[in-house]
């Protein structure tokens, strides 16, 4: 017999890009919303996985931050320059790496699909791990930074972010 009750979501969500060419080191894009990422304000669930949906079907490396707060790590393509205090106020949940030339999909003509990998080592796979949102919040945020490549976006929501989460 079915219920209504699901622990699983998958939620999508688009990131705002620069359509100028980035470098390594610059972010990629500031903290964006994973609406309703949590059950009840201030709670806690699992990442199990994240894909990342690339419509230019650039080669990059970009390291995802998920934070409770709603805090750039800097500016969008430029370097990112959070101070150690604010990377700490932020509530740090955890981090993934989405490296485009491993696990990618290149069959597909026109987009480019990268799974997360474990930021201990090339071919990894990731392990589940917690997010939290703030105590008056459903929300957690994830934020981008290039650790290799030089993408230039045709357009300014050219990657989607897929998150399979168990709540």
């Amino acid at each position: 017999m079915a219920n209504n009750y699901n622990n699983f979501e998958i939620i999508r969500v688009t990131p705002t890009l620069s359509t100028d060419a980035y470098a390594v080191g610059d972010v990629a894009f500031t903290a964006t919303e994973i609406p309703d990422a949590v059950i009840g304000l201030g709670g806690c669930s699992k990442i199990l996985r994240c894909y990342l949906m690339d419509q230019d079907r650039d080669t990059y490396d970009i390291h995802l931050f998920f934070t409770e707060k709603n805090t750039a790590l800097g500016t969008i393509n430029a370097t990112d320059d959070i101070s150690d205090a604010n990377m700490e106020a932020i509530g740090f949940c955890g981090s993934l790496i989405l490296k485009s030339d491993e696990a990618q999909s290149s069959v597909i003509d026109n987009v480019r699909i990268i799974a997360t990998q474990s930021m201990s080592g090339t071919g990894e796979s990731v392990e589940p791990f917690l997010i939290q949102a703030e105590n008056d919040s459903t929300s957690v945020y994830v934020s981008g930074v290039f650790t290799d490549g030089t993408p230039t976006f045709a357009a300014a929501d050219d990657i989607d972010l897929i998150f399979h989460i168990e709540k």
